[in-house]
């Protein structure tokens, strides 16, 4: 729908036209130009031709039917009607008006660029004084607003002198639109002679009070109050004059649990933690706007539950936005279950989190990024079917639903889901179960402990000689796996990481390069990294809006990601996720693999018939493994 106008008095006078005097008496409504005329002289024409009076009549009635479809709202008919007008009665007087009709048509139908090069156009024949240059004004700054153009918009409402009725709905306008400028736009306006608005003046004495200007601000704020400010201006610049603006700008604070207090080996640890919090902080937390710069509370737990509870509740009344801690699996189950209201805590390290948790994730959690990437490059490559072993535990079972789940949205199989005790040093009956079914890919989500013992397994029953290629989550690319299980036991399997195989991840990059310009000194282990991407998804949050707990809460489960130093981390179905590579092992590396590539089968001579010591007549040559593909890639597998 068109944007409503205030009305604007209509003017009679003798003389008019059919369709001046229609405007006037016939469709009086608000936005509709009322007949402007020069003694006897009619609405002028697009174009001065002679017209018989049969036109005339055929222009009038088309433009009345213009009118009546614009408020009706039927604006593609209004559009093809006005036309019709320019078009075939551009000579008859008050054929401008469809001007006007197809502006506001073009602003209702969304094409803010065609209706300001229309309504400029009719002003052009618009007499000075003519009141409906107050409505033109409007309309033009109505869609310079929708182009983003929010400077030009207060300019061109500010621009004419209007009635005390228009002004004050314009001045009303202006004061909802000031606190989107952009410091240039502000700049300008009160450079020029649209600086006497009162709003404008207070938010530019707000902005210049934020930037520390504060003897210029004062100067600001008073004119705005002796230009006759009200309403948030008036508040605004008293605020500046009385130097508090609590009330006008964001805060934002982030809490953080950690055992500063706790043993040696905790504090060490928690020390770790916190220099990549106050890292992210300085690096995202700036002031942008009316949000002020990110502050940090940290509170000691002490490393024990008790602890714990009491630093959120100290957390809780400092009004913070989001929590980074506690560490451990029970501080963690302890504070989820104390929340009020909505909160977002993210742990950097627990692996387990609490049953029924809403708004409580961790970076050291099972992380579904790996299986799921798995199964899309399973399908991709047109392995159809697939067996799944996975150990009894938390993250073993929800891994191995994350592959299923996801394997079969896409159209594969699963044959069969088959478990094993956690701690356990023999597969053979997992494995045999597996290798009746005959799947295309035996999937492995199993902890990097359990590679070392199993992975030799699946060669010594002979699972890779029935072609059944292995895929693994993050713990098969794990260099001290790797350097220790023989590369017989690993080349060609196929495992994601949410890493990089050759190169150095972007953001771990960036990361180092700030961790070790800030605290000058080398990066010593990857403890920092954790605390840095806990806090920089809580940033990312605020710098996309979020202006309190719960706005942020929802941001963060909508929000695309935060390039961190363990990854590309964003939060899906209550779980902190990374985007993961998919590639190839070879010779105790990865290589990354191309869309829809399969590793290559090695093939050997077939064996002898054991009774004739011969090769059977047409038999096939054997599959003993497999080997990466020569032709790879080192793109991420995106969600």
């Amino acid at each position: 729908m068109p944007t409503s106008y205030p009305k604007s008095r209509t003017l009679n006078a003798p003389g008019l036209s059919v369709i001046a005097a229609l405007f006037v008496v016939g469709c009086a409504s608000p936005g509709v130009p009322t007949a402007k005329v020069e003694g006897e002289r009619a609405e002028p024409a697009l174009e001065e031709t002679a017209v018989l009076a049969a036109l005339q009549a055929q222009a009038d009635s088309l433009l009345v039917r213009a009118q009546t479809a614009l408020d009706e709202g039927d604006f593609e008919l209004a559009e093809e009607l006005s036309l019709r007008v320019e078009g075939e009665f551009s000579g008859t007087p008050g054929s401008v008006n469809a001007l006007w009709i197809r502006a506001r048509a073009a602003e209702a139908l969304g094409k803010p660029e065609e209706s300001l090069e229309i309504a400029r156009r009719f002003r052009s024949y618009l007499a000075d004084g003519d009141e409906r240059i107050a409505l033109v004004t409007l309309l033009e700054g109505n869609v310079l607003q929708m182009l983003g153009r929010n400077g030009d918009a207060i300019a061109t409402w500010l621009s004419v002198p209007l009635e005390p009725d228009t002004a004050e709905f314009i001045a009303a306008r202006v004061q909802d639109l000031v606190e989107d400028l952009t410091d240039t736009e502000l700049v300008q306006l009160v450079s020029s002679r649209m600086g006497s608005s009162a709003s404008i003046l207070a938010e530019f004495a707000f902005r210049q009070y934020l930037n520390g200007v504060e003897d210029g601000a004062r100067v600001y704020a008073t004119r705005s109050i002796d230009s006759g400010a009200t309403g948030r201006a008036r508040l605004l610049a008293e605020s500046v004059l009385a130097g508090d603006l609590s009330d006008f700008v964001i805060i934002p604070r982030i809490g953080a649990i950690l055992p500063t207090s706790g043993s040696p080996r905790l504090r060490e640890f928690a020390n770790g933690i916190q220099e990549g919090i106050r890292l992210a902080v300085e690096m995202f937390g700036q002031a942008e706007g009316r949000r002020m710069a990110t502050e940090l509370v940290v509170q000691d737990s002490g490393g024990d539950v008790i602890g714990a509870r009491i630093a959120l509740s100290a957390l809780e009344v400092s009004d913070v936005f989001g929590v980074i801690g506690p560490l451990q699996d029970g501080a963690l189950s302890e504070v989820s279950s104390r929340v009020r209201g909505s909160l977002a805590v993210i742990s950097p390290t627990a692996p387990i989190l609490p049953e029924g948790s809403a708004g409580v994730y961790s970076l050291s959690s099972a992380d579904p990024g790996a299986a799921r990437a798995l199964a899309r490059y399973a399908v991709a490559s047109e392995l159809f079917t697939a067996a799944v072993v996975y150990p009894e535990s938390i993250d073993g079972l929800y891994e191995a639903r994350a592959f299923s789940e996801e394997f079969q949205a896409l159209g594969g199989l699963i044959l069969g889901e088959i478990s094993y005790p956690t701690g356990s040093t023999f597969f053979e009956d997992q494995l045999r179960q597996a290798e009746v079914l005959l799947p295309d890919v035996l999937v492995l989500p199993i902890p990097a402990r359990d590679v070392e013992l199993l992975a030799p397994q699946v060669t010594f029953f002979g699972l890779d000689s029935l072609e059944i290629r292995v895929l693994g989550t993050a713990g098969w690319s794990e260099e001290a796996v790797l350097s220790r299980v023989e590369t017989r036991h690993t080349n060609g399997v196929v495992a994601a990481s949410p890493l990089p195989f050759e190169g150095e991840w972007e953001g771990y990059r960036d990361f180092v390069e700030a961790y070790e310009s800030y605290y000058q000194r080398t990066l010593p282990d990857l403890v920092p990294a954790l605390g840095y991407d806990a806090a920089g998804l809580l940033l990312e949050g605020i710098r996309r809006g979020a202006t309190s707990p719960g706005e942020l809460l929802q941001t963060l489960e909508t929000m695309p990601g935060f390039s961190g130093a363990t990854g590309r981390v964003f939060v899906d179905e209550g779980r902190v996720v990374r985007d993961h590579f998919v590639g190839c092992l070879q010779d105790r590396q990865m290589r990354g693999l191309s869309d829809g590539a399969r590793v290559d089968a090695i093939l050997a001579p077939p064996l002898p018939d054991p009774e004739t010591d011969s090769i059977p007549e047409g038999a096939l040559d054997r599959v003993v493994g497999f080997r990466c593909p020569t032709s790879f890639s080192f793109g991420p597998a995106r969600r």
